[in-house]
């Protein structure tokens, strides 16, 4: 077992982490073959020093591109050494590398920072299908700068190679303890007063995914190691120094932004603070510094510098927070759509560094590396997860952020005169909030107003003409719903067909209900991440048309969806009312494939089609 991020992890880069695609690939399809056997020696300082030998065997064509060039990154005050490279042809022949082969320099740039990492890449030549490709990997890996513990952790998630062989050995001058979940498919063993533990492999084992969009494979074999249980004495040492530079006076650019929020109500206050760091400090990362590990820069450093990665910036806003008068305090958390169980709480759990303030009373999670900000708002990627807070004390408590509370994040109106010709004037009005909301904000800061308006149009009329967006500037936005006015021609608000018109009502939620049955036909495996729980609800009227079947009113109830349609009484053409409620942000695979699930669909189904009318167009006078 390797840490998947080895040293990296210790200077807490702030990333967030990738979902995975799923639909069970079958294992002779597999391109790779590896067997891998790993000795490793967890150090009395938490530094390590591990030996790999690895083999991977090419299985299929597409095995050549995924095995020409391996890249390993480390830190610069780390040591890694690739010996006995060669590759071995189906013939037997034993061809090593030259050291021409094998290079290390400089590794890139991440997106948002920079540091002083180094790779060794290593070229492996004539690659065919049966050729094995084999190396040593002699790594030390120091230890994370004021850590005392160690902490390592695995994740076999899915992966396009097929693992034939797999052994991981440790051995540490103290005892090993471990937490870890879905392991059937591995021995753990201990021995030596637990100072000595091995993960075996039981059988082969090939699990990939493929063709299916948005899933994601939760449940995957996971395993940690580490020398205590207790967050405190993972963390305590990082806490005091955290508190120490909280304790700093506020830089002159800070304090003068705290002094003109300070007589603001709170949540205003904090608003104005969240849109000073935006304003004033990027997000990016310093990390030449190795020796700096969790330990964020000082607050005059970071106002300084301009910018700062997760850490530096969740100090900054505690402090200015604190300094505001309300009671803020850092806390490292897992970010991503999913964060899983916290088994070990160590410095290899949290990936990222935020705030918890007490606001009126409410505790709110604030994200200061975002480029908008809503009042109030979890960020979807921080919601449902443990948080690891920074008392005042000293003291590292485990804390809970919960999902975000049910909103109305789309309340509109559609008004559509229709001519003769199936175009139509459309007016609409919508107020928008949440996630909604956000990702409307994040449009203008990333793209700008203009590119932002034209998605709109282009979303809410087919074929827009002379189309209008009326809307207040989004850097206003976070008190109250947002509203927004579009109004111009759709030449296609209907759609013409050999009979005449059809008015496709329900469009978006079709979409939505067909991918879900979609998932049930192709027998995918992976869990489905909706976001928020939330409702959206509208009120629609097209004039100038007349329907050939009265829409009739239907209702579904489920633990996931609520949906409602209610046609307005003795409307002229086409009025109703529809409401979507999401009670779930996730939908679990045994939850997808249930028989409850496919009553819920057809359903769902049966209602949102009736939304889909054949009409002749009456235009008024």
């Amino acid at each position: 077992m390797r840490s998947g991020v080895s040293a990296g992890f210790a200077a807490l880069l702030c990333i967030a982490s990738a979902g995975s695609n799923a639909a069970l690939q079958p294992s002779d399809e597999a391109p790779v073959a590896r067997r891998t056997d790993m000795t490793c020696r967890l150090n009395r300082d938490a530094s390590k020093d591990c030996t790999t030998h690895e083999k991977l065997t090419i299985l299929r064509p597409a095995g050549r591109a995924q095995l020409s060039r391996l890249d390993f990154d480390f830190l610069d005050n780390d040591r890694l050494e690739i010996r006995d490279a060669a590759v071995i042809q189906p013939d037997g022949r034993r061809v090593p590398l030259s050291s021409k082969q094998i290079d290390t320099r400089t590794a890139p740039n991440p997106e948002a920072g920079f540091h002083r990492k180094r790779q060794t890449s290593v070229a492996f030549p004539g690659l065919r299908v049966g050729s094995t490709i084999t190396y040593t990997l002699v790594e030390h890996v120091a230890a994370t700068p004021n850590a005392t513990e160690f902490h390592e952790r695995a994740v076999f998630g899915p992966m396009p190679v097929r693992l034939d062989a797999y052994r991981a050995a440790f051995s540490a001058d103290r005892p090993i303890a471990w937490r870890g979940e879905q392991l059937d498919a591995f021995d753990v063993e201990t021995s030596g007063q637990d100072h000595r533990l091995v993960v075996t492999l039981k059988a082969p084992r090939y699990f990939n995914l493929i063709n299916e969009d948005g899933t994601m494979a939760r449940r995957v074999p996971r395993i940690e190691l580490t020398s205590s249980l207790d967050r405190q004495a993972h963390f305590g040492p990082f806490a005091a120094r955290y508190n120490a530079i909280l304790a700093a006076p506020l830089p002159a650019g800070a304090a003068g932004a705290v002094t003109a929020a300070r007589g603001r109500p709170e949540p205003e206050r904090v608003a104005a603070l969240m849109k000073h760091i935006s304003a004033h400090y990027r997000y990016m990362g310093d990390w030449r510094m190795s020796e700096r590990g969790l330990v964020p820069f000082d607050l005059a450093q970071v106002e300084a510098n301009g910018y700062g990665d997760c850490k530096d910036l969740a100090v900054l806003l505690a402090a200015m927070l604190n300094a505001s008068g309300i009671d803020a305090r850092p806390a490292f958390v897992f970010r991503g759509v999913d964060a899983g169980p916290l088994l070990v709480p160590g410095l290899a759990a949290p990936n990222h560094a935020i705030v918890r303030a007490v606001v009126n009373g409410e505790t709110w999670w604030l994200d200061p590396t975002n480029n908008v900000y809503l009042p109030g708002i979890i960020p979807p990627d921080l919601q449902e997860r443990w948080a690891l807070v920074v008392e005042r004390n000293g003291a590292v408590d485990e804390d809970r952020i919960a999902a975000q509370a049910p909103r109305v994040i789309f309340d509109g109106t559609y008004h559509a005169s229709v001519r003769d010709d199936g175009s139509a004037r459309v007016d609409l009005r919508v107020d928008k909030d949440g996630n909604l909301l956000w990702a409307l904000m994040d449009g203008d800061y990333a793209q700008g107003a203009t590119a932002v308006d034209r998605h709109l149009c282009n979303t809410w009329f087919k074929e827009p003409v002379d189309c209008r967006i009326d809307r207040p500037d989004t850097s206003a936005a976070g008190f109250g719903r947002y509203r927004i006015g579009a109004h111009g021609v759709d030449r296609r608000a209907l759609d013409r067909t050999s009979s005449g018109y059809v008015y496709n009502g329900g469009a978006g939620w079709r979409d939505k209900w067909e991918r879900l049955v979609n998932y049930r036909r192709n027998g995918d495996v992976g869990d489905l991440y909706l976001g928020d729980r939330e409702e959206s609800r509208a009120e629609v009227r097209l004039d100038g048309v007349r329907a050939e079947q009265p829409l009739a009113a239907c209702s579904v109830r489920s633990p996931w969806f609520d949906l409602d349609v209610t046609p307005e009484p003795d409307a002229q053409g086409i009025a109703y009312r529809q409401r979507l409620v999401q009670k779930a942000r996730w939908l679990t695979h045994d939850e997808l494939t249930s028989d409850a699930f496919g009553r819920f669909l057809d359903d769902a189904q049966r209602c949102t089609n009736a939304l889909r009318q054949t009409v002749s167009v009456a235009s008024p006078a």
